[in-house]
């Protein structure tokens, strides 16, 4: 087969000089393809040839507007969190409210992960805008959102926020107590 192409090629740089290419078939059923004309041959019409010595890699191929974005791997413009902002305090907070923006929309098949801490968090819908993470410890905690595609590729991810959830205990009450007045 790749005789044939490249026979086929040979030929269609020749034929661009003298511009026909014949076609027969022997007594043993060969085929044959040449510039000059034999008893029996079929004249072939060629719409183009490639220039004479250059190689099919060469030759320019016009390109289509799904051939140029087959060749352009997609990608997310932006991943971020909105909500909460960094460094933001969150006083009495049991709860935390996170929320991220991905552009452009997610496509088909990719989904989106949430990390609090380093650590995957479970429940989060793989094509939402948002989560509630419940219940969430007191301290500095850190969050970021990723997308990812069928197969766990990272595609796109968010700049890390931290912040930070004031809860009371009896160590460090959020309120000051005034002593009892005597």
């Amino acid at each position: 087969m790749r005789r044939l192409a490249f026979t086929l090629m040979l030929l269609a740089a020749d034929a661009a000089s003298s511009g026909t290419i014949y076609k027969w078939v022997d007594a043993q059923g060969t085929i044959h393809y040449s510039s000059q004309p034999t008893p029996g041959a079929t004249e072939l019409q060629i719409d183009s040839a490639p220039p004479q010595g250059a190689s099919p890699a060469s030759v320019p191929v016009p390109a289509t507007a799904s051939a140029a974005a087959a060749a352009e791997p997609f990608k997310y413009t932006s991943c971020a969190l909105t909500k909460p902002t960094n460094d933001e305090a969150l006083p009495n907070a049991f709860s935390v409210s996170v929320a991220w923006r991905v552009e452009p929309a997610l496509r088909p098949g990719d989904r989106v992960t949430l990390a609090l801490d380093g650590k995957l968090q479970t429940g989060v819908s793989p094509t939402a805008t948002s989560h509630t993470i419940t219940p969430i410890d007191r301290g500095t905690h850190t969050l970021m959102v990723s997308v990812v595609d069928a197969n766990g590729r990272g595609l796109c991810q968010s700049s890390a926020v931290t912040f930070h959830v004031m809860q009371p205990s009896l160590l460090s009450p959020t309120r000051r107590v005034p002593p009892p007045r005597r």
